[in-house]
This record gives C-alpha cells, structure tokens and sequence, in this order.
C-alpha cells in the first residue's frame, strides 16, 4: 500500500469518527464542512436526494437519521468525481427527474459554486421537497479556483438567503463555518502543499504535510481563541420548505 491510498483509507476511518486528519492539507476547510453537517444531522430524516452527490462523501454521517439516500450527479463523463459511481440518477440539478414533494431532506455540499443559475438549483431543491422537509447546503465563500472551467461563484451569506428566500425556502440557520484565522491557516496550508505541484516523492510528501500540520494546527486553534465571522471559508445554510 502506498502512502496515497494509506492516506485515502485512514481519511475513510477518520471520518466515520466525524474528525479529519491534520496530515490533510485542506483539514480546516474539510473539518468545517463536517462539523456544520454533523451538527446540521437533526433536521436530516425519511429519504434525502443529494445533489451532486460525487461519491456521497457524507453519506455515513446521516445513515442512521434517514431511511434512503439517493444521489443524483453529471454523467460520468462530465463529472469531477471520476472513480467512486456513486450516484443513483445522473443528470443536471437544474433539471431532475424527480416528481415534486419527493424528498424529506435535500443534502448539498460545496456544489452550488459550480452551477451556472444558482436560483434555479435552489428552487429545483425546493420543488422536490416535501412540505416541512429541510435543505441543508454548504457553499464558499473564500476559496481558489478549482474545478475549472465550472466554478462561477462564491457566497456570502446574504446572497444565500437571497437564493433561498426566492425559491421559497424558510431560513432556519445560516452559518460561518470558520472565522478570519481559519481562513489565513487554510490559504497558508493550501498553498504551501500545492505549490509547484503534489510531492512526488515520500520524503517531500512528508515534508510539506509536516509543515501543513504546523500550520493548520497553530491557525486552528487561533481561530478557535478569536473568531471574527467576517471573513470565512464558506457557510452552512438549513432551510425549511
């Protein structure tokens, strides 16, 4: 076993435990997505459809609170997720094949930057919705490009309420899922790992996600002793239809 697919099943273990590794140099972005979510699981129940599900990366955390987890996600040739087909339905969120009021949750983590007309997703989400039945989203709204040529936006959590107001949607909550030093930590770690390019070799692997500990560490805990939520990675948003 390599150290890559070492990594990819210590990750797996990890987060069935609801924590991500500090040798990942994307750990405070991935940690604030999955506490959002872990804390965000009580409104989850019945069956949840998943837009863009990838390779329902999340799907362990709500398999105890809902009956049916169905993904729905581009064709494979489109798709950023190549290797794990995961998906049940593959097609646009803007447009499913799903008949309105189907769905008792409606699950979707850091997709809405990737689509074209966000407000349509949105009411899409809120059409096959069951009326009581919540939306639970996360969205960026500081991050590199990534994904590219299909990443057209980043939120705040005004234009969040926005979209979901407009789809008819009920504000339950919207959160910042980090504040202005988990930011600094992340961009820090983020670039310093990917600078010049993934490690090639286990000595520089070891090296920079050495140096990606150090850093997501002390920025981590900074974050946690002053918390200024004006500037954040990104945010969790439940609403009910």
């Amino acid at each position: 076993m390599n150290i890559q697919s070492y990594l990819r099943k210590r990750s797996k273990n990890l987060l069935a435990e609801g924590k991500i590794s500090y040798l990942n140099p994307d750990k405070i972005e991935r940690q604030s997505i999955l506490t959002s979510l872990i804390d965000a699981k009580k409104y989850a129940r019945g069956e949840l459809l998943d837009m863009g599900c990838g390779g329902k990366l999340y799907g362990q955390i709500f398999s105890d609170v809902v009956d049916k987890h169905i993904g729905v996600d581009l064709p494979i040739s489109e798709s950023a997720n190549k290797l794990e087909k995961l998906a049940d339905v593959y097609g646009s969120v803007l447009d499913m094949p799903f008949k309105s009021d189907s769905f008792d949750t409606v699950l979707s983590t850091q997709v809405l930057e990737h689509v074209p007309e966000p407000k349509k997703m949105l009411k899409e989400a809120g059409r096959v919705l069951k009326k009581n039945g919540f939306l639970i989203l996360t969205a960026p709204m500081t991050w590199g490009l990534h994904k590219i040529p299909k990443d057209y936006y980043r939120y705040t959590k005004y234009g969040l309420k926005y979209l979901a107001e407009s789809a008819g949607l009920e504000i339950v909550y919207i959160k910042a899922r980090c504040g202005f030093w988990g930011v600094i930590g992340q961009r820090l770690s983020s670039h310093l790992y990917y600078w010049k390019g993934v490690p090639k070799s286990i000595i520089g692997e070891g090296i920079k996600r050495s140096l990606c500990v150090a850093i997501q560490i002390f920025f981590y805990i900074l974050d946690g002793v002053n918390r200024n939520e004006g500037e954040t990675l990104g945010y969790i948003m439940v609403a009910k239809r």
